[in-house]
């Protein structure tokens, strides 16, 4: 017995219409996905918990500063901060404070300060003698349950012509 060729059945208009729907589908997937790209790119980056502890012990130990800018974080171990102060008579200087911290038996740094370095210059400051790290350690637990704005700042150390643009 000879088979009869069946004839194809006429095309649905679903499969006709199916590569037109493919393309609209691909142009709003990659929509959305570039959206939400541009989305991260407009949220600031914010530091970890330590650059906010840093930054608290900064605040209240800077003597007297009528502003403080943050210029520059490096956000590991230890946290860095380059900041610009100025003095109550107006003179600008350029900073760096470095804050260590202590580790637990299992090698996890902690929330608490185990040294902190101002400027990296063999004077010790009175911010970083071991009592004034003492008190301060105590109020770390206000500190993490009011965490201050923990946005690192935008600005770049590599080129040292940005220093005369800092406001």
């Amino acid at each position: 017995m000879a088979k009869s060729k069946a004839e194809k059945p006429p095309k649905i208009e679903r499969e006709q219409n199916l590569p037109k729907k493919r393309k609209k589908l691909y142009i709003v997937g990659g929509s959305v996905v570039f959206l939400l790209l541009v989305i991260i790119a407009m949220v600031p980056m914010q530091g970890s918990e330590r650059y906010g502890v840093c930054k608290v012990f900064l605040e209240l130990n800077e003597l007297y500063p009528r502003e403080i800018k943050y210029l520059n974080v490096e956000d590991w171990d230890p946290v860095k901060i380059h900041f610009r102060k100025v003095d109550p008579f107006g003179v600008e200087s350029v900073n760096l404070i470095e804050c260590y911290f202590k580790r637990d038996s299992a090698g996890n740094m902690l929330y608490e300060l185990a040294k902190v370095d101002i400027n990296g210059k063999a004077r010790v400051y009175e911010a970083e003698k071991p009592e004034v790290i003492e008190k301060f350690n105590k109020g770390i637990s206000a500190i993490l349950l009011n965490m201050p704005d923990l946005t690192l700042p935008n600005f770049s150390l590599d080129d040292i012509t940005k220093y005369q643009e800092v406001e």
